[in-house]
Order: structure tokens, then C-alpha cells, then sequence
């Protein structure tokens, strides 16, 4: 009897780690990100077939203009378009410094939400959003301000009328998109929301742990 207590002690002691070593060995953990907008047709794009090629930004310190898609040449990289006059501003300075010192492959690309006037072209250059080797800064004709927000990068937007895949609401000054090395969309975020910053860290790390 006592004999028989001893084997079912030692067999339910001795099960956790036997579990565990044959997921180990066998099982698979893997976690996809998903794919959004995979399809390449957005709801409130006015022009689905969008190529961005045929649009052009300017890079800070510099009057002239480069495609959008040479400006996301980097494989992995976090876009966004802030109001740099925003008071609390500051505090999505330090949550992207904290990406880039977190992540080594990724790069911040900062688009600005301040129109270009006719008359500034002369005069466009700025100064970088975040003085870091792999952030940079630009600034867009106001013209295409809607084909970039709701086309190109679908930003989750009241709009949508709570249709967007990424099923929440983020004003477009505060949202932070993860793209991959082909420019696909992997994630929206709050950059304001350090929680949320976080998030964008570990879903990083995923996908490059999937390459």
C-alpha cells in the first residue's frame, strides 16, 4: 500500500516535467501576426490600386523629394504621422527612443501633419523628429493627406464606422503602424500608451523570430 502511495506521489510530481519536455520536443509555438489589408483593398480608399511610387515625400534638412516607397526601403520599420505641436509630444519621443533601443532592426519613419504651402517649397527643410540613427523625418504635400491616412496606411479611424480590422479606434496623431520588410501592415498601436508601446515590441520580436 505504501508502496502503491510512493508511485502515484512520484508519477503526479513527475508528470509536469514530462509534459513539458515532449512540447519541447514535439510541439509547436508558433504565433503569426496577421496580414491587414492583405487583399490591398481598403474600404475608405478612393483609389485602391494606389501606388506609391507616384507619391513623394521630403525628407527633413532637404527640398528634395523621394517616393514613399524609397523612403520605406528598410525591411521592418514603424510609421507614423504626428502633430508635432501636440502638447504631451514628448512622451511618444521616449516611447520610440525606447523602441529603437530595444529593437536593432527596425526603423522610425516620421511623417509630419503639417501642409506644404506653394511658396515653402524653397524653404522645406526641418529638423528630425528623433535624433536617432534609425529615425527619420518627413513632410508631405497636403494634397495627398487622404490617400496616405485612409488608403495607403488605413489608419483606424472613426470613419470606419468600427468596420476596421483592427477593432478599436486610435486618433491618427497617436497611432503607430508596424509594417514588415514588404510593406505590409502588422499592427496598429497607441504610441501615447506605453502598454500599447509594448505590445509593438513583442510583436516585433515575433516577426523576427518567424523569419
Amino acid at each position: 500500500m505504501k508502496t502503491s502511495k510512493i508511485l502515484i506521489l512520484l508519477f503526479t510530481l513527475s508528470f509536469p516535467v514530462i509534459l513539458y519536455l515532449f512540447l519541447r520536443s514535439y510541439g509547436v509555438n508558433k504565433y503569426e501576426l496577421p496580414i491587414f489589408f492583405d487583399d490591398t483593398q481598403k474600404l475608405l480608399c478612393r483609389n485602391p490600386a494606389a501606388d506609391l511610387e507616384l507619391l513623394y515625400l521630403f525628407p527633413a534638412k532637404s527640398s528634395d523629394s523621394i517616393p514613399f516607397r524609397q523612403a520605406l526601403s528598410a525591411d521592418y520599420k514603424v510609421i507614423h504621422f504626428p502633430d508635432i505641436e501636440y502638447v504631451e509630444i514628448q512622451s511618444l519621443k521616449n516611447e520610440l527612443s525606447r523602441v529603437l533601443n530595444t529593437l536593432s532592426d527596425i526603423s522610425i519613419h516620421t511623417v509630419t501633419l503639417i501642409p506644404l504651402e506653394a511658396d515653402d517649397m524653397d524653404n522645406i527643410g526641418m529638423n528630425e523628429f528623433i535624433t536617432k540613427d534609425a529615425a527619420y523625418t518627413y513632410r508631405y504635400d497636403s494634397q495627398v493627406k487622404d490617400e496616405l491616412i485612409h488608403c495607403v496606411f488605413a489608419f483606424p479611424t472613426n470613419e470606419w464606422n468600427g468596420r476596421h480590422p483592427s477593432e478599436e479606434i486610435i486618433p491618427v496623431e497617436e497611432t503607430l503602424i508596424l509594417l514588415d520588410q514588404n510593406n505590409q501592415i502588422r499592427g496598429y498601436y497607441n504610441g501615447f500608451k506605453t502598454k500599447e508601446v509594448d505590445r509593438l515590441i513583442l510583436e516585433m520580436s515575433v516577426l523576427l523570430s518567424n523569419q
